[in-house]
């Protein structure tokens, strides 16, 4: 991994009223720990890994059995884009958030940025991702054995879920619907299933455990007015985010990324 100077995370971006494509924030910079105790110091040669396990109180105190992720940039999101960024996430930043709106609004996929149909993400990944197999929409539950099987082989994920306050999974029916790309996974010495995750709303690493991902994804069924955008115009698909175009039970699995996946276990 190469060593950066560390430096100060930008501030969040202000709420907007309109929404125009601005460049979004891409930081590449070396994660700092400030961890006084031993927890996660196994991990101490991937210092956001270490970070992210930290926060989640993953692995605290033993390795994983297994763990293996892309140490991608993180892109913070310039208003309601979050499926948009994180697809820019997954290219390495080109095209830029700011492009892919442009494409998206013009395709009719979005107003403001939003994406409630998966389906309308995976037609813009399938266009950025050329190739036979690339990529595949997914219907069911993420917590099952194609799933995992695609992470082992270095593949990634494109999810939909309900986020909390601290961004984590949870349930509120679609009502915090949010996107996140997930760039590989850990299991710990009781055998429980974790991934890694990266989406716009910080530069943090996310560890999440793989069945509250997909019991969040699971239960995007409804739409309510994002409270930073009360007056806003939102785009849904027909039958809504809980229909056959819509987030619930879907994801889009993509084969994997042209780096090298690290393997830490």
């Amino acid at each position: 991994m190469s060593h950066i100077s560390p430096v100060a995370p930008p501030p969040p971006p202000a709420p907007l009223l309109k929404v125009t494509p601005v460049a979004p924030v891409v930081t590449r910079e070396r994660t700092i720990v400030n961890i006084t105790s031993d927890e996660c110091s196994w991990a101490w040669e991937y210092p956001e890994l270490q970070k992210g396990c930290y926060l989640s109180r993953v692995c605290q105190y033993a390795p994983p059995k297994h763990c293996q992720y892309y140490s991608v940039p993180s892109i913070l999101q310039v208003g309601p884009t979050c499926g948009l960024t994180a697809l820019s996430i997954l290219l390495g930043g080109q095209p830029t958030a700011a492009r892919l709106l442009e494409d998206a609004i013009n395709q009719e996929f979005t107003i403001n940025g939003e994406l409630f149909s998966a389906q309308y993400l995976f037609e813009l990944t399938r266009k950025y991702l050329p190739g036979p197999g690339a990529c595949q929409l997914h219907q069911g539950n993420l917590s099952c054995k194609k799933v995992k099987e695609l992470l082992k082989a270095g593949g990634c994920l494109l999810v939909p879920y309900d986020a909390d306050v601290n961004h984590a999974p949870c349930l509120k029916s679609g009502h915090r619907a949010h996107w996140a790309l997930i760039v590989g996974y850990l299991v710990d010495i009781q055998d429980n299933y974790y991934v890694l995750a990266r989406h716009g709303k910080t530069n943090n690493l996310a560890v999440w455990s793989l069945e509250a991902l997909s019991e969040s994804n699971a239960n995007l069924k409804e739409f309510a007015q994002p409270k930073g955008y009360p007056d806003n115009d939102f785009l849904q698909p027909p039958g809504g985010i809980g229909g056959s175009l819509g987030l619930n039970e879907r994801s889009i699995l993509v084969n994997g990324l042209p780096q090298q996946v690290l393997h830490v276990r």
